[in-house]
């Protein structure tokens, strides 16, 4: 009887402090680092860090890794006030969209063009997923070029250090929680990375050819 009381207890007092003591100072030097570290790569490295950093975000969503950046951009909010982050990282999607549109204009095959269809409104809205794992991971090299078109956009929010107040799904939906006065700069951004991923599709990113299990 008593085990059943005092064990938990103990172990619950015995963990409570071991976090507060340890972890917690620890988890904050962790934050702190990685807040100052991703500023000052922003800061230092202007358009080159948005770019790369917009180009490697639809690997991290392939992966379901970009759920761990919440708290970093949780953290960069605390800390400064805003989230420069967000917006470079939401190109991913927008460079997405764009090549989806270029292979929808080039190809003949009437089931990719209902695959695209029905995820291009999702994607828009921020939501890539359908069209990652249905048209553009499927076909291999529209995926990169729409990282290619992210990465124009990442370095236009960057160059601009557009920055949200909250965190919240990407795309058009993001115009809503953008720093007041940057919200024009922001769709315009995202404007270019859909011209930049179509671009970069059409004229190398997909052949008709290679979309052979769309028969």
């Amino acid at each position: 009887s008593l085990d059943i009381i005092v064990t938990p207890t103990i172990a619950l007092l015995i963990t409570g402090i071991v976090t507060y003591i340890v972890f917690m100072p620890v988890g904050g030097f962790i934050s702190d680092v990685i807040t100052k570290g991703l500023l000052t790569v922003l800061d230092m490295g202007g358009i080159v860090a948005g770019f790369v950093l917009g180009s490697t975000f639809l690997p991290l969503v392939v992966t379901g890794l970009h759920q761990g950046l919440t708290p970093v951009h949780l953290e960069l909010i605390n800390t400064i006030g805003d989230d420069p982050l967000l917006p470079i990282l939401a190109m991913g999607g927008a460079g997405q969209v764009g090549a989806a549109f270029a292979i929808y204009f080039k190809t003949k095959k009437p089931r990719l063009k209902r695959a695209i269809g029905g995820g291009l409104p999702s994607g828009m809205l921020g939501i890539g997923e359908p069209l990652i794992f249905g048209v553009t991971l499927p076909l291999g090299r529209p995926f990169i070029t729409a990282c290619l078109g992210a990465g124009v956009g990442g370095a236009f929010q960057a160059y601009y250090d557009i920055a949200t107040v909250a965190v919240g799904v990407s795309g058009l939906p993001l115009a809503f929680i953008v720093n007041h006065g940057e919200i024009l700069l922001y769709l315009v951004g995202l404007f270019i990375a859909y011209v930049a991923g179509f671009i970069f599709t059409y004229l190398f990113g997909f052949k008709d050819e290679m979309a052979g299990e769309f028969d």
